[in-house]
């Protein structure tokens, strides 16, 4: 994903004009996660593996917002959303929507089928 963000002409420099942050974050803090993966993996120290949780929840942060903000520049660069490395469009079809239990009418003069 690295590489999909970064020097990629696909995505237009205009597409981070409105957080100019986000992404030079976001990298920094995904540089910092591999080095902090590394050495939980290695050592197995207990405060590295929850500086590892903390680090990556906010990366899981970072990333829904440049997922949001990539998806509303697709709407001008279609492109981006096959160069980007994210699967958005796709993703966002496959999520169901569980109905929600039907229950008693809340209107009083509506009687059940069942009971009449």
């Amino acid at each position: 994903m690295w590489k999909c963000l970064t020097d990629n002409p696909q995505i237009p420099p205009s597409v981070w004009a409105a957080n100019p942050e986000l992404l030079s974050l976001f990298l920094a803090l995904a540089a910092k996660y591999h080095e902090v993966y590394q050495r939980a993996s290695h050592y197995s120290s207990k405060l590295d593996i929850a500086e590892r949780e903390v680090i990556q929840a906010q990366l899981i942060a970072y990333m829904d917002e440049i997922a949001s903000v990539l998806e509303a520049a697709a709407i001008r660069y279609p492109e981006i959303l096959v160069m980007s490395g994210f699967d958005l469009a796709k993703e966002r079809r496959n999520i169901t929507r569980a109905s929600a239990p039907q229950g008693p009418s809340e209107d009083g003069n509506v009687q059940d089928v069942e009971q009449s």
